[in-house]
């Protein structure tokens, strides 16, 4: 809330209390101003918050369409994986079918050697008996045939298995190759697999990384926006106020403005009134003056020819007019509930004319010595202590609400601003000559601005 400068007291001969709306209304408008400038940076950071924001969603769309394309490739590396797997399968399958073929072989080839052995065995027992020989030893020629398709046949079949035996060797050997061969093909299918799969992974984990970091990074942004948006409404809503609490300042210096220049044109036109007065009971008294003159003049006149006439010396002198004599004055007493300020006579009424003329008394004379201590009448708070032109030193003390006490022509004060003073503090001490001619006390009171009789509230 926007705090004005404290009253101050305006025309101390119309004792009223002023707010000075014009240092409030420059303030305010600074404040306002300033509030608009904060708002104008907040819709800056705000624009380029909402920029950041764009481009960030930008590169994240950007990134989401690189992260579908790698999807897209994984999808196709993850189809040749499967391809690769179901060759692994097969290689595997083949490697089983080649291994089972080696066992078999490697059966069939004993056996084969088992035969051969047996066949090497009996061939070792004949020790080595020819055909021919068993013809010439043989005691019936006719069994001669016989033995040689048998000696053959067993050659043949020795000769046929010994073949055989070396073919499935062979064909075992060439079994196992084939058998490596599938192997490191399929170990070159695993190691290819797995860098595949690999880079994937650290492609997918890369780019999940930068798009959760992206995702932060707009929900951070979003929050600023969001948190700069609140601050904008609420300083938006204080310039607001601001404005219009200052179009209602305005609106009450202007209404003062226009009361104390009606209160101004009013106290012109009463003191243009007074002076016309003042000035038509001047012109009436000059008036009386020279007629007073005259008749003087024609009765000097007459005496001087009455004593030219009787041409005597003359027995009587010619004296001017004499006023009549004053009469005694009569002691002028107050009533009111108060002590009076001071102990002396009152040397001129309320609403008296003053002998040098102008304006009448609107406050009452006590003839004092200077340096008399002056006292409160009641108790109130200082509105003023200090010099005031034509009243010498002057005190003006708040009794009540709208009642003024007013100690004038002091030689000096004894209290100051804002204190609260008792019935009987010395507010200060009677000052000399002056606007009164002597040594004196001017003691005036005001009732809503407005001087009344003091004797109403004093009694002396």
């Amino acid at each position: 809330m926007l705090l004005l400068s404290h009253p101050r007291v305006g025309a101390l001969l119309a004792l009223t209390i002023l707010l000075p709306v014009g240092a409030g209304a420059a303030t305010l408008q600074e404040k306002i101003q300033d509030s608009r400038q904060k708002l104008e940076h907040i819709h800056e950071n705000l624009g380029q918050m909402q920029a950041h924001l764009a481009a960030g969603q930008k590169t994240q769309a950007q990134l989401r369409r690189e992260i579908n394309a790698i999807n897209q490739q994984v999808v196709v590396v993850q189809e040749k994986l499967a391809g690769i797997q179901q060759q692994q399968r097969l290689a595997k399958s083949q490697i089983a079918d080649l291994r089972a073929k080696i066992s078999a072989l490697q059966a069939e080839l004993a056996q084969q050697k088992s035969i051969l052995a047996q066949q090497l065995r009996a061939a070792y027992t004949l020790g080595g008996v020819t055909p021919l020989a068993v013809w010439l030893q043989t005691e019936r020629p006719g069994e001669l045939g016989r033995m040689s398709v048998f000696y053959e046949s067993l050659a043949k079949a020795r000769s046929t298995l010994i073949s055989k035996t070396q073919d499935t060797a062979q064909q075992i050997l060439k079994t196992k190759r084939e058998v490596q061969t599938h192997e490191t093909r399929l170990a070159q299918l695993a190691r290819q697999v797995g860098a595949q799969e690999h880079t994937l992974q650290q492609q997918r984990q890369h780019h999940a990384a930068l798009e959760s970091q992206l995702a932060d990074r707009i929900a951070a942004d979003k929050a600023k926006i969001s948190e700069l948006q609140a601050n904008a409404h609420i300083l938006d809503g204080l310039v607001s106020r601001l404005v219009v609490q200052f179009h209602h300042q305005e609106e009450i210096a202007r209404a003062k403005a226009a009361a104390a220049e009606a209160r101004r044109k009013a106290e012109a036109a009463a003191a243009a009134r007074r002076a016309a007065a003042i000035a038509a009971r001047r012109q009436a008294i000059e008036q009386r003056r020279l007629a007073q003159g005259a008749q003087t003049e024609q009765r000097a006149r007459q005496v001087q020819r009455a004593v030219t006439a009787q041409m005597q010396p003359p027995t009587t002198v010619v004296r001017p007019p004499m006023l009549a004599p004053a009469l005694p004055a009569t002691p002028i007493v107050g009533h009111g509930p108060y002590p009076a300020p001071v102990n002396g006579p009152i040397s001129a009424r309320f609403g008296a004319p003053r002998v040098t003329g102008g304006l009448n008394w609107q406050g009452i004379v006590f003839q004092a010595v200077a340096g008399t201590p002056v006292r409160a009448i009641a108790p109130g708070m200082v509105l003023y202590a200090g010099p005031l032109r034509g009243y010498e030193q002057i005190v003006i003390v708040q009794i009540a609400h709208s009642l003024l006490a007013i100690y004038g022509h002091l030689g000096a004060t004894d209290v100051h601003v804002g204190e609260q003073v008792s019935t009987g503090r010395q507010v200060g001490s009677v000052g000399n000559g002056g606007e009164l001619g002597n040594d004196g006390l001017y003691f005036e009171m005001r009732n809503a601005g407005h001087p009344v009789n003091p004797l109403y509230y004093i009694h002396n």
